[in-house]
């Protein structure tokens, strides 16, 4: 299986609606599509973490979600249980996001690719830094000011993926 991440600004005027025509775009393209909140993803290896051990957890059967995006979702989020990691998705309104697109082959998903930005007019926008990031990312991950004073602010990072790397340890 093959993937592809898409970065950019989206507004979503109605939230159901657009999840409705991103799964209609699935399904005619053949692909899996996961949406995120970028503000809530610490950085690139955040997402290949997440996609490892989702593909991971479906390999060993022990996958909680039937699909690989919500999956992903699902350790993206830190969380076990897949209601909870709903907060790392797609707000209504202006979404600073991030796309992983999942397909059968890396032809399928850059055909895919394409079609996605020119249906949904994904835009640029200017990186997030992560100063800007720390707030969703302590609230998102149940970070305290003395667990970022204790390690330093810049270990921010490795308290996300420990995070991420510690889902589904404790079954």
């Amino acid at each position: 299986m093959a993937e592809i991440l898409l970065i950019g600004f989206i507004f979503i005027r109605d939230l159901p609606t657009f999840l409705q025509s991103l799964n209609d775009f699935s399904s005619k393209h053949n692909v899996k599509i996961q949406g995120f909140d970028a503000r809530k993803i610490v950085d690139i290896d955040h997402l290949y973490l997440s996609i490892h051990r989702a593909r991971e957890s479906f390999s060993n059967s022990v996958n909680e979600a039937k699909d690989i995006g919500l999956e992903v979702l699902r350790f993206s989020s830190g969380q076990r249980k897949i209601d909870k990691s709903f907060s790392m998705g797609l707000i209504q309104g202006e979404n600073r996001s991030v796309f992983v697109l999942f397909g059968d082959s890396e032809e399928c998903v850059q055909k895919a690719e394409n079609a996605f930005k020119a249906e949904f007019g994904l835009s640029d926008f200017p990186e997030i830094s992560l100063e800007e990031k720390k707030p969703f990312l302590m609230k998102q991950f149940d970070i305290t000011e003395d667990e970022l004073q204790t390690v330093g602010e810049d270990r921010i990072k490795d308290l996300v993926l420990e995070r991420v790397a510690l889902v589904d340890v404790t079954r």
